[in-house]
């Protein structure tokens, strides 16, 4: 039994927010078996094939409007909490989907960058792409919530999470 059906959206790895356009057969090298056909919301041109059979690699649906609303209201009041965790920990993050976590992680990583360009330094490249995955899944997923374009929740709330 499929989880997700058409028209869903979901929360899917790296690609933050996307939305299940297909659920079909493909062949990929062997016997055809179940996939869901995933366009992340914020980047048309990729696809993303998750197997019926990994549906765990899918997070969850989006959140909806007023859990947006009430999150928005908790990062805003929220203050950054501990320092960057390691690369390790930062992907099991962002791969669980958790708004709050990641909105902290997103904290830490421009605290960390605040602080490094004082001694005239920048994030290292991991941290980097840390950084702009996490703002990714993040905002993609507040846009795809409230119905408004990806910089739009980056203007509403992105002053809030810099140091």
């Amino acid at each position: 039994m499929q989880k997700y059906k058409v028209g869903d959206f979901v929360m899917c790895g790296m690609s933050g927010s996307c939305k299940v356009e297909e659920i079909g057969p493909l062949s990929f090298g062997g016997p055809d078996k179940i996939y869901y056909s995933l366009k992340p919301v914020y980047d048309s041109r990729d696809t993303i094939y998750v197997s019926i059979d990994r549906e765990s690699d899918i997070a969850r649906k989006v959140i909806g409007r007023k859990e947006a609303e009430e999150m928005i209201k908790e990062v805003v009041s929220s203050k950054r909490k501990g320092t960057v965790p390691a690369k390790e920990v930062c992907d099991e993050i962002l791969r669980s989907a958790d708004s709050i976590k990641i909105s902290n992680m997103i904290r830490q990583l421009r605290h960390l960058r605040a602080e490094n360009r004082k001694n005239h330094k920048n994030l290292n490249i991991s941290e980097e792409k840390i950084l702009k995955c996490a703002e990714r899944i993040f905002f993609s997923e507040i846009a795809t919530a409230l119905g408004i374009t990806m910089a739009e929740a980056v203007e509403r709330i992105s002053e809030e999470l810099d140091p």
